[in-house]
């Protein structure tokens, strides 16, 4: 395990340790993403106020990135934040050693930027050493199972034929899998 650092992307893309610092553009993204935010962020409760549980959830990742415990980034764009993405060790995992996760707030959508920030964090994290990754996605989630699939493409992985179960807005959801079987990628000859 290793401490989370700044990723340097592409054409004004960088992910920053996330952490308290975000909060206030963090809830401002919750509040434009309506009810979609509960499939990024299943852990929201909707009966309990959303600034504080941004709070504790900032607080809490910038704690375990920082003793290399799960790394989660504040993916920022030409100066603005436009979503999160994570590595978290789950209970949901099938195979994986991670399960990757990410949200990109509305008005950054349609950008490449989840892409973008999918492939930077698994570069980084496939330097550390011999690692999997899983992604979970609900499969009405047109976007996200787009993006999914997209990303499996790039890294040499594949569809699960397990499946996970996600509570989401009091409801328990079926989500598809896919795995990242090997990082880092051998170089090809």
């Amino acid at each position: 395990m290793r401490p989370i650092t700044p990723i340097d992307g592409h054409d004004g893309l960088r992910l920053m340790p996330a952490g308290p610092t975000h909060l206030s553009e963090m809830v401002e993204g919750i509040n434009e993403s309506g009810d979609e935010i509960f499939q990024a962020m299943p852990w929201l409760e909707l009966d309990q106020p959303i600034p504080n549980q941004a709070s504790e959830y900032l607080h809490d990742v910038e704690r375990y990135g920082k003793g290399g415990l799960s790394y989660h980034w504040a993916v920022q764009f030409r100066g603005e934040i436009a979503g999160l993405i994570a590595l978290d060790y789950t209970p949901h995992l099938v195979i994986g050693h991670w399960n990757l996760g990410y949200w990109i707030r509305p008005q950054f959508q349609c950008k490449g930027l989840a892409g973008h920030s999918i492939d930077a964090v698994l570069k980084w994290i496939g330097r550390g050493g011999l690692t999997s990754v899983e992604m979970a996605v609900n499969p009405t989630n047109n976007a996200g199972v787009k993006t999914a699939e997209s990303a499996i493409k790039r890294w040499n992985g594949h569809r699960l034929s397990d499946e996970v179960e996600v509570e989401v807005m009091g409801q328990k959801i079926m989500h598809h899998c896919w795995l990242i079987p090997r990082l880092p990628l051998e170089e090809k000859q």
